[in-house]
This record gives structure tokens, C-alpha cells and sequence, in this order.
């Protein structure tokens, strides 16, 4: 028997990744694939500070552990319905992390939202829509929020 199909969704946990969501569900049903809702955290970013004292940062762990509390009520808010949604909390880049998950799962798409941000908020904030697109072996579908 082949290995199932996997659709990867992945999320931020905001309104604009939900964007997302109608299409995986669409290309799941259209490829009989499952659909894999992810979330990657991110290791804290420690910045020197002028004149500041200690900043206490949580831990991977902590983050890791608050993300899965995060996931679980997003699961139970958007992701119910006929086809089952497998949830997962990664840690590492976003981006990286999405693309290895893929290579790792037999996933055949991604599908995710973007932010549309452009101008500095993009060279600030970063794309991880457009490092996946660069760096997946599988076809991505990138769902601009309007």
C-alpha cells in the first residue's frame, strides 16, 4: 500500500493564515490526501539592550508547551469537520523547518497564506512564504489575505 498523501498547512495562529485553510481542504478532498496543521516556534531572539536590566526570556520548552495549548484551541475553533487534521508544534526557522517536515512526510503540497507585506514591513518582517517557495521540493500554494 503507498504511503498517504500529506497536504501541509501551516499557520501563525492568525486570522490571515486561516486564508489558507478553504484551499487545503479543497486540494485534500481533489488529491486524497490528509491535511498536516503546523506551527513552527521560533528560538528567542536575545538583542543587547542600553540601560536595561536582565530580561528573562522563556525557554524553547516553554514556548514549545504554550504552542501546543495555542494549537489545540485553534484545532478546536477551525480545523473540525469530515477530514481529520493532524497538528504538529515544530521547533526551528519557520521556514527551514516547513521544508524539511515536507521532505520528511511524503507531503505533496503546501498550501499557506502570505501577509502581502512589500516596502519595509518586508524587509523587516521577512517572507517565509517566499523562503518555502525558494526552497520546497513540493508545489506550493501561496493564498494572498485580501
Amino acid at each position: 500500500m503507498a504511503d498517504q498523501k500529506v497536504i501541509v498547512f501551516p499557520t501563525d495562529f492568525s486570522t490571515a493564515s486561516l486564508a489558507a485553510l478553504p484551499w487545503a481542504r479543497q486540494m485534500a478532498g481533489l488529491l486524497g490526501a490528509e491535511i498536516h496543521c503546523l506551527y513552527v516556534v521560533e528560538e528567542p531572539h536575545i538583542y543587547a539592550t542600553l540601560d536595561m536590566g536582565p530580561v528573562p526570556i522563556p525557554s524553547v520548552a516553554e514556548l514549545a508547551r504554550s504552542a501546543e495549548k495555542r494549537m489545540e484551541a485553534f484545532a478546536g475553533e477551525h480545523l473540525g469537520g469530515a477530514q481529520p487534521i493532524t497538528t504538529r508544534v515544530l521547533v526551528g526557522r519557520p521556514a527551514g523547518e516547513l521544508v524539511r517536515y515536507a521532505r520528511e512526510n511524503n507531503v505533496v503540497l503546501i498550501v499557506m497564506a502570505t501577509h502581502g507585506y512589500s516596502g519595509i514591513r518586508h524587509v523587516l518582517l521577512g517572507s517565509t512564504t517566499e523562503a518555502v517557495l525558494r526552497e520546497a521540493g513540493c508545489p506550493v500554494l501561496s493564498i494572498r489575505n485580501s
